[in-house]
């Protein structure tokens, strides 16, 4: 779940950004300065292919591309708006800006590669990372930059992007410093129905790109986003071949696991109060993991009346009496605050996989580097699921970002 942080919280962060943006120079040179722009075209000629490597949408059912010699069109769902699109047009750098007309009347223009991007969209660090362009990000949000100070994933991507600054908190981005940056692009996340982060964003007249890989029904769609921001660095070849090597390895996982868990009775949820979760938060049959566990062969206990893309909140009494017949948890906390919650709240023993320590939850180590890879790498998370559900079919084998209860 994304919780907005506290008003107090947000203006401290601001203000952090504001007395850094007061420290020297305001422009990219400050945070290390943008990555150089290489391969521009140097002779355009009107009416060739200027993207030899071209990807193509073959899992999404959120957004698409098409190449129209110098320039491609990203179009894709607007989450945060039902019905609407939002389009990104990225012309080869050397080459004209396409004419703001007609379909392209409201897109947003990026020449391309992109070499001057801030990040506020966890899983977008993690494609961003998995495509070597670290050295595009000046500027990351506060929560982001946060992690670098105990996670050792996080702290090598602020070292190899030489410095990033704070641009402030999702919607409450700090226009100034995103301006003085001059940032080319900020990768949002973009949350769903009944969030603004990204509207805002381009209200205010900076380059919000919307990340929803989240918002994808099925897991190997969401990986498929780093097609999307391969497009943006000219990286489709490859973005393409990492997505062919998760596509690849989520379907060994799951033709070894098919028809071979059992009939497990199974549930995705939250139960740690400082993560949002007063008792238990859980996801139906229509999220992305409840569809991961039908993948499985799994049955879900939550799915009744639980019907939305992200789950929802349960109360004591209906999550007791929906989780009734759960013989196996998957629990998306870390594996440390857990167990606090566990002892802390005795009410959590009437659940028969707390009880019988029949769960696997988040490794408490890297627990916020795997959050940012999880909804890309869908590879190590099934494997994970599958690890928990049916151990005996991987033999000697530990979980990498969920691990079973001691």
């Amino acid at each position: 779940m994304r919780k907005r942080i506290p008003t107090a919280a947000t203006a401290a962060l601001l203000a952090l950004s504001a007395v850094l943006a007061g420290c020297g120079d305001s422009g990219p040179a400050a945070s290390g300065g943008k990555a150089q722009r290489d391969g521009c075209v140097g002779d355009y000629t009107e009416g060739r292919d200027y993207f030899p490597d071209k990807a193509t949408v073959e899992e999404s059912e959120l957004w698409d591309i098409g190449y129209h010699d110098s320039y491609k069109t990203v179009t894709l769902d607007d989450s945060e708006n039902a019905g609407e699109k939002l389009t990104y047009v990225l012309y080869r750098c050397g080459t004209p800006k396409p004419e703001a007309a007609g379909e392209l009347s409201d897109a947003l223009f990026v020449e391309v590669p992109v070499t001057n991007a801030s990040v506020t969209s966890f899983n977008a660090l993690a494609m961003v990372d998995r495509l070597g362009r670290n050295d595009t990000v000046t500027g990351l949000s506060g929560e982001l930059l946060g992690w670098t100070e105990h996670d050792e994933w996080y702290a090598k991507v602020a070292g190899e992007a030489g410095g990033p600054r704070s641009v402030g908190e999702y919607t409450d981005l700090n226009r100034e410093v995103v301006l003085g940056l001059e940032n080319e692009v900020v990768f949002m996340s973009g949350f769903g129905q009944g969030f603004d982060d990204v509207s805002n964003a381009r209200a205010a007249g900076l380059p919000g790109v919307s990340v929803s890989n989240r918002m994808e029904r099925h897991a190997l769609a969401s990986a498929e986003w780093i097609k999307m921001i391969g497009a943006f660095y000219n990286e489709e070849a490859a973005a393409n071949a990492e997505f062919e090597r998760i596509r690849s390895e989520f379907r060994d996982v799951l033709a070894t696991v098919s028809g071979k868990a059992g009939a497990r009775r199974a549930g995705y949820l939250c139960v740690t109060p400082e993560r949002g979760c007063e008792f238990v938060y859980a996801h139906g049959e229509d999220t992305l993991i409840g569809r991961l566990l039908a993948q499985l062969g799994v049955s879900n206990v939550f799915t009744r009346g639980n019907g939305g893309p992200n789950g929802r909140p349960y109360d004591y009494e209906e999550a007791v009496g929906t989780g009734a017949d759960a013989d196996f948890f998957v629990v998306y906390d870390p594996m440390e605050t857990t167990r606090q919650t566990l002892d802390d709240d005795p009410r959590m023993s009437r659940f028969a996989p707390f009880e019988n320590g029949d769960f696997i939850a988040g490794v408490d180590d890297n627990f916020d580097e795997c959050r940012a890879k999880t909804y890309l790498d869908v590879d190590v998370l099934i494997r994970d699921f599958a690890i928990g559900l049916a151990p005996d079919l991987f033999p000697g084998e530990q979980g990498t970002c969920f691990t079973r209860a001691p």
